[in-house]
């Protein structure tokens, strides 16, 4: 999908999306959303309910460190910062993103 836009199928009937608005070179806005078919009834409706506040804690645990990750990259205290084979994401937003500045040097270069 679109590089900062991607979801997440847990279940049959049940799906979550993240996007990722850039705001400045250095922050964002992280929007969620959680999907799923309508309950057939309270107990349903309950369990959905529940599932959509545990996914928005787990979601600001994972977050919590991007703040601190995005301070120690702009120190440039280190040169590189190694991805492991789970930051597919990761690898695939990046290369997007340097195709297409390539793609609209190489387009302005010409004329």
């Amino acid at each position: 999908f679109f590089p900062n836009f991607a979801i997440l199928i847990w279940n049959q009937g049940w799906y979550n999306t993240h996007q990722f608005w850039p705001t400045s070179h250095n922050t964002l806005v992280f929007e969620a959303n959680v999907c799923s078919v309508p309950a057939k009834n309270a107990s349903e409706r309950v369990g959905r309910e529940m599932a959509a506040v545990a996914f928005k804690e787990y979601s600001l645990q994972d977050a919590n460190t991007l703040e601190a990750t995005q301070m120690g990259l702009e120190s440039r205290f280190a040169e590189f910062f190694p991805l492991n084979d789970q930051e597919v994401l990761v690898r695939n937003f990046h290369q997007v993103v340097a195709d297409w500045v390539d793609d609209y040097q190489r387009e302005h270069a010409k004329g």
